[in-house]
C-alpha cells in the first residue's frame, strides 16, 4: 500500500495548485536536503547535485496547475530527480564512470593475473571500444555501468526495454570481440566476468 500525502502537505500542495509561492517555499524547505544528498551521492559534485535539485523544484512549480499527487510526495519529487540524473547521464560522455568501475574491478584480479602495463592497455581498448559505439548503445552501456535498471534507461531514453537489453548484449558483444582481437593472449571471457558483473 503507497502512503498517502499528509493533510499538510495536503493543504500546501492545493495552495501552491493556486499560485501560492509560500507554500511552495515550505515544499522546498522540507525536502531540498532530503533530494540534495541522494543528488550528492550519485553524482559526488556539489554543484552539479543542487543544480539537478534546483531542476526538479522548477518544474515542480511550472508543473504545479496539473499535478495529482495522491501518493507520498517526497516519494514523487524523489522519482523526478532520478530520471534528470539518469537524462543528465545519458547525454554525458561518462568515461570517468567507466574508469572508475574498472579500477574497482581491477583490484578485484588476483595478482599475477594481468600485469600493471596490461591493465593500462585494456582499459584503452575498452575505452576506444566503447567510444566507437553508435551513441544510444554507448548511453545504455555506461547508464548500466552505473547500476540503471533496464526499465529506468528505457524511460528515459523512450525506447522499448527490448531494446535497451538488445543494445546492452550488442555492446557486451563488440567490447568481447575488440578485447580478444587486441589482447588475445589474455583470459578475456574471465575479465569480461569480473569487469562488467553486476555487484
Amino acid at each position: 500500500m503507497q502512503p498517502v500525502l499528509e493533510t499538510c502537505e495536503k493543504v500546501l500542495m492545493e495552495s501552491m495548485r493556486n499560485d501560492d509561492a509560500a507554500a511552495f517555499e515550505q515544499l522546498f524547505e522540507r525536502y531540498w536536503e532530503h533530494l540534495y544528498q541522494r543528488a550528492y551521492y550519485r553524482l559526488r559534485s556539489r554543484e552539479l547535485a543542487e543544480d539537478l535539485v534546483q531542476d526538479v523544484f522548477a518544474d515542480f512549480w511550472i508543473q504545479r496547475h496539473n499535478l495529482q499527487i495522491q501518493s507520498d510526495l517526497g516519494g514523487y519529487l524523489g522519482a523526478m530527480l532520478k530520471y534528470k540524473i539518469i537524462r543528465w547521464a545519458s547525454q554525458q560522455e561518462r568515461e570517468e564512470e567507466l574508469h572508475a568501475h574498472l579500477f574497482q574491478r581491477m583490484e578485484e584480479i588476483e595478482d599475477g593475473v594481468i600485469s600493471l602495463l596490461e591493465v593500462a592497455s585494456l582499459q584503452q581498448t575498452i575505452n576506444e571500444a566503447v567510444r566507437a559505439f553508435p551513441e544510444n548503445m554507448r548511453s545504455v552501456f555506461l547508464l548500466r555501468m552505473q547500476d540503471y535498471t533496464i526499465g529506468e534507461i528505457a524511460e528515459v531514453l523512450q525506447l522499448a526495454d527490448q531494446t535497451i537489453r538488445n543494445n546492452h548484449t550488442e555492446a557486451l558483444r563488440r567490447l568481447k570481440t575488440k578485447l580478444i582481437e587486441s589482447h588475445p593472449h589474455l583470459p578475456i571471457y574471465s575479465l569480461l566476468t569480473i569487469l562488467f558483473t553486476k555487484t
